[in-house]
């Protein structure tokens, strides 16, 4: 199973409700929907950051499984996932890069 970051911001391109009370209604079902993540398990940790705008979330799973994942926040919500390497593996392919690029030149 594969760890990825997450992180989220607001989709500048969609526009919003302009009624408050839709808006709110919106942003209180998509905390509904990490909270029934996380109790299962397949957000293992997240957090809001500082600009009260944007934060991440620690996803694990299969790729198709975080595609379906943001793609239920769309079209209001804008995502960048970036998949974790765990360090001792992705120094291990780092070395090998090295030591295949070293005996290339």
């Amino acid at each position: 199973m594969a760890r990825f970051l997450v992180l989220y911001r607001p989709n500048l391109t969609t526009p919003w409700p302009v009624a408050p009370k839709r808006a709110a209604e919106i942003i209180e079902a998509m905390l509904e929907d990490v909270g029934r993540f996380m109790e299962a398990g397949i957000i293992t940790d997240g957090g809001f950051f500082m600009d009260g705008n944007s934060g991440f979330f620690i996803f694990e799973g299969m790729s198709e499984d975080v595609y379906n994942l943001t793609n239920a926040f769309g079209p209001f919500i804008q995502f960048n996932v970036k998949e974790i390497v765990p360090y001792e593996k992705g120094k291990s392919m780092l070395l090998d890069s090295l030591r295949m690029w070293m005996l290339s030149i």
